[in-house]
């Protein structure tokens, strides 16, 4: 079904465009919808430190890999599901935030216990140890390979997210349509709690102190009574009830044991919104952007009881941008030169807490946070960072704003050399500034 897929990655804050993943000695890489710098690199040798970041772990089935319908149609798809949305949403809180993504298309529970027992054990594994549906993968191979990275990985994760159970039911919801599949669904529930939990051990194993995130399942069958019958869209409603009490159970018994694992709820926004939240019109169950977006909005409610949106931009404005969790608003706007960012120098170094001196007769802004120092000068193709000329692709300069000129920084310039995670999304054309 699904020819071409993005390879598993991590992406740090120091990456852009291109993300890669040693796997076995080979490098996969893949344009990556996760970072994408163009709009806002110009600094042509970073300066920037190693910093611990706040590590998203995301494993699971298609839904997890961000899957839409007819995706394995396009020459270099780049997904945008609902984890890409959880790192935005990182962004958004301040968060110097990396993601890897481990989804597996059609993987059921069972093939993510052994896939995460597997890493939690230091085993070798093969495609034929990973059950999964009838959704082909692949990147199968390379992924069954990963475990030592996805042992790394959720050892160094601060969040792991799962999306799981879709391929363990789908196959009796044609029995439901026809108003006998709860014995059936009856008969599997036992099996996927004590495999979920198993799954959910082994993370808690390489990392106890990680939060885990596991969603409910969404029903996928259309409220439409041309479609389907109310009767046959009831019972499967009334499955996909069951399935999340299963999984609340699992949350709360490990919760009540000290671990940080809850649940988001993405079903509950998709009744009566099928047909607007999947292409199940199209005989295919995946969610389309709204339901990513909604699957999104479930999750960050559940790690971070709030889902962020920056302002409505005016025409003009070509780019927001977001500084430690809040959204700078100024009535200097974001100017974009050359495809790179600029941003008025006191409003953006404010934002930042740092302190700003002015020499006006050298034209000249020194901006200190901490301990470092960084000096641009108008018109310069170089910045100094703590006494260390660094050449820049765009220099600052003066804006003519009403009757006044004001003094531009290169955005990513001035993060950089203050040590900050710079982080522009197309997604959203909006930058992220996260020290």
């Amino acid at each position: 079904m699904v020819k071409k897929f993005m390879e598993i990655s991590r992406v740090t804050a120091a990456s852009v465009l291109t993300a890669t993943l040693i796997l076995g000695g080979t490098a996969l890489s893949y344009s990556s919808n996760i970072v994408e710098a163009e709009a806002i690199t110009s600094v042509s040798a970073s300066s920037v430190q190693a910093v611990d970041d706040y590590h998203i772990v995301a494993v699971g089935d298609s839904l997890t890999v961000g899957y839409i319908n007819g995706m394995e149609n396009e020459a270099n798809p780049v997904p945008y599901g609902y984890v890409e949305r959880v790192y935005e949403q990182a962004l958004f809180h301040g968060l110097r935030a990396s993601v890897s993504n481990y989804g597996i298309l059609g993987l059921t529970t069972e093939g993510l216990q052994h896939y995460i027992e597997a890493a939690e054990n230091g085993e070798s594994i093969t495609a034929a140890d990973l059950p999964f549906g009838t959704t082909k993968e692949p990147r199968i191979e390379q992924l069954a390979a990963a475990t030592p990275q996805l042992f790394a990985d959720l050892a160094a994760a601060d969040l792991v997210t799962i999306t799981t159970g879709s391929n363990d039911f789908l196959t009796i919801f044609d029995k439901l349509k026809d108003g006998s599949g709860a014995e059936a669904v009856a008969a599997l529930l036992p099996v996927f709690e004590q495999q979920l939990e198993a799954s959910l051990r082994a993370v808690i194993g390489i990392n106890p102190k990680a939060e885990i995130v596991v969603s409910d399942l969404y029903n996928p069958a259309p409220h439409s009574k041309v479609l389907i019958s109310e009767e046959a869209y009831q019972a499967i409603v009334k499955a996909s009830e069951d399935i999340r009490s299963h999984i609340e159970a699992v949350a709360k018994k490990l919760t009540d044991e000290g671990f940080n694992v809850r649940v988001a709820y993405v079903g509950a926004p998709f009744l009566g919104h099928e047909l607007e939240y999947t292409t199940v019109a199209k005989g295919d169950f995946h969610p389309n952007a709204k339901g990513y977006t909604s699957m999104g909005k479930s999750f960050a409610q559940a790690i971070w009881g709030d889902y962020r949106e920056v302002a409505a931009r005016a025409a003009d404005v070509p780019i927001s941008v977001v500084v430690a969790g809040k959204e700078l608003q100024t009535a200097n706007k974001p100017v974009l030169k050359n495809n790179k960012t600029y941003v008025p120098m006191r409003d953006i170094t404010d934002a930042m807490g740092a302190k700003l001196d002015w020499n006006n007769k050298t034209q000249t802004a020194t901006v200190t946070l901490g301990d470092r120092v960084v000096s641009f000068t108008i018109g310069a193709k170089t910045m100094v960072i703590n006494g260390k000329s660094v050449a820049v692709e765009t220099p600052a300069y003066l804006q003519k704003v009403g009757k006044e000129n004001k003094t531009y920084l290169p955005l990513a310039a001035l993060s950089d050399g203050l040590g900050f995670q710079v982080v522009y999304r197309g997604t959203l054309k909006t930058a992220f500034i996260n020290k």
